[in-house]
């Protein structure tokens, strides 16, 4: 059983193997990213009221950890907040509150640098606006080297209503959120995709396996029954052997006589042996188990059924299917029925001999030989002999008529 599982599960864990490595060269090409809820709340100056938006517009940056923190916003003190100056200032809430540093996209330093000069600040996590875009675009930032540090971009226009908030006094809390997984198999067209595609694979897979399972125990059946019935078939003929008793003075007992062939032990007198039809004999103890598994001569390999008169059903099947090529001479009634020769006349091809009669008698004609009958040519007569591998002239054109 576990032969026939073999193939079948090799070519599912095939199959499993490939669909996964597609799907990883996808996400490779078009990786999955992680939203962020941004959560910023301030007291509006004036009413006294507190303003609260909560809304999902960021994104997590693929070196970022995927983890909520909370704190006051704070910016570098510069027209444009970009963050690119190790030196820079922060506006920044006193060193025991936590705080979120906000900067601009731009100015030809890279995220990491951004966020590494916000890390040196004691800021908690960076928040980055991207540069003004017709659609307010956010991507995910690439910034390896940051270690633990929390960095999120949001949209252009969010970005510059906090960062406002922030310049005119108002103090910002803002609080970032683990959102969700967004990327090219999350969707639902997608999820019914993969999973047809699974449910595809698997019916195949056991489609395979049943029709594998089904063939190899059809043909084991096959086999079992055709051994056991050659088995049969040499339990009725393994008694029609000769069965002799060997005694002093035989010539299988002689010091230069052949052993037993299947125990490699000489003979000795009174041993019981058996003759096989190829005249190879055998202790009988030794050969009749031989002969019930192989039917055949272990020394010359004689097929002990077919020496026998039994032969196997495939021979038979052949022999039936086979045309028949004798003719029936009783029915001829002394002319063949295609050409009217006598029964009497035979061909004789003096070529056909060899060279040494070819020689001796005289030159015959290529477009003419001659019919003989048995008693020396008497009623001999010349007909025309077309080449046999043409397929236009199959007929045997008689100038003559042989006389009774």
């Amino acid at each position: 059983m576990q032969s026939l599982w073999g193939p079948a599960l090799s070519q599912q864990r095939l199959l499993l193997l490939t669909v996964m490595q597609v799907l990883s060269l996808h996400c490779l090409t078009a990786r999955c990213f992680w939203t962020a809820y941004i959560n910023v709340s301030f007291t509006e100056p004036g009413s006294n009221q507190t303003g609260w938006e909560r809304s999902e517009c960021g994104v997590y940056g693929q070196n970022s950890p995927l983890e909520s923190v909370r704190g006051l916003v704070g910016y570098p003190v510069s027209t444009r907040p970009w963050g690119c100056d190790t030196d820079e200032q922060y506006h920044k809430p006193p060193d025991h509150q936590d705080w979120i540093a906000l900067m601009e996209r731009g100015n030809g330093c890279t995220f990491t640098e951004k966020i590494q000069n916000a890390a040196f600040q004691g800021a908690k996590a960076v928040v980055i606006f991207n540069y003004p875009t017709p659609n307010n675009e956010v991507v995910q930032m690439s910034h390896p080297g940051t270690e633990n540090m929390i960095a999120v971009m949001i949209g252009n226009n969010k970005g510059a209503e906090i960062l406002n908030h922030v310049r005119e006094g108002i103090s910002v809390s803002m609080m970032i959120e683990v959102g969700k997984q967004h990327g090219p198999w999350t969707n639902q067209y997608s999820v019914f995709f993969v999973s047809i595609s699974f449910f595809v694979v698997t019916a195949a897979t056991v489609g395979y396996f049943i029709f594998y399972s089904a063939r190899r125990w059809r043909v084991a059946r096959a086999l079992t029954r055709r051994q056991k019935q050659l088995k049969n078939e040499a339990k009725k003929v393994i008694n029609k052997l000769e069965v002799r008793t060997l005694k002093q003075g035989d010539e299988e007992i002689e010091a230069d006589a052949d052993t037993c062939a299947v125990c490699i032990e000489p003979y000795k007198p009174g041993d019981v042996v058996r003759i096989l039809t190829c005249s190879h004999i055998f202790h009988k103890s030794c050969i009749d188990p031989w002969i019930l598994e192989h039917r055949t001569c272990p020394m010359c390999k004689c097929d002990i059924l077919k020496a026998l008169g039994i032969e196997n059903d495939e021979e038979k099947d052949s022999e039936q299917s086979a045309p028949e090529l004798t003719f029936n001479n009783s029915q001829r009634n002394g002319l063949d029925v295609r050409t009217d020769i006598p029964e009497n006349a035979i061909y004789t091809l003096p070529s056909v001999y060899g060279p040494e009669r070819a020689t001796e008698e005289s030159p015959i004609s290529s477009e003419e030989q001659y019919l003989v009958n048995n008693e020396g040519g008497v009623n001999s007569l010349p007909v025309h002999i077309v080449p046999y591998d043409n397929p236009i002239y199959e007929e045997i054109d008689l100038k003559k008529e042989v006389k009774s």
